[in-house]
């Protein structure tokens, strides 16, 4: 009998947890210095959930989610740093923890007017094209 109580617990006070899905980014860098002439140096790209470092000029395959990646270089006392903006497109995969959780969150999306604009105005697609960046040392 407790377990079961137990059970009904964790389904009616359950919610649904986002997981944003990941895609894959080529990233073609490369750095320069003023005079446009290319420089070997280390840099930083990173998004809101990844990192990684790596030796330039190379290409590389950057993992994210929907979101804005930044590149940040150095080599010696000379840095340079670039920014791409993405939208952010939170509400596509999901992992489900009970079924009451996810109904209780489809409702409310539903049933509220500012859930029902959401819903309209929301796209399912995120364009994460391939980049080719060039950076300044400076």
């Amino acid at each position: 009998m407790r377990k079961i109580n137990l059970l009904w617990f964790f389904l009616l006070f359950g919610c649904a947890t986002l997981q944003p899905t990941k895609y894959p980014v080529k990233i073609e860098l490369n750095t320069v210095n003023q005079k446009n002439e290319p420089i070997d140096s280390v840099c930083t790209v990173f998004s809101s959930s990844n990192k990684v470092e790596t030796l330039t000029p190379n290409t590389i395959t950057f993992l994210t989610e929907c979101s804005s990646i930044n590149v940040m270089c150095k080599s010696g006392d000379k840095e340079g740093q670039y920014g791409m903006i993405q939208e952010d497109d939170s509400a596509e995969n999901f992992i489900i923890n009970s079924g009451i959780g996810y109904l209780f969150d489809r409702a409310v999306d539903a049933i509220t007017p500012m859930g029902q604009v959401l819903n309209l105005m929301g796209s399912d697609d995120c364009e994460m094209t391939d980049q080719k960046i060039t950076i300044v040392l400076e």
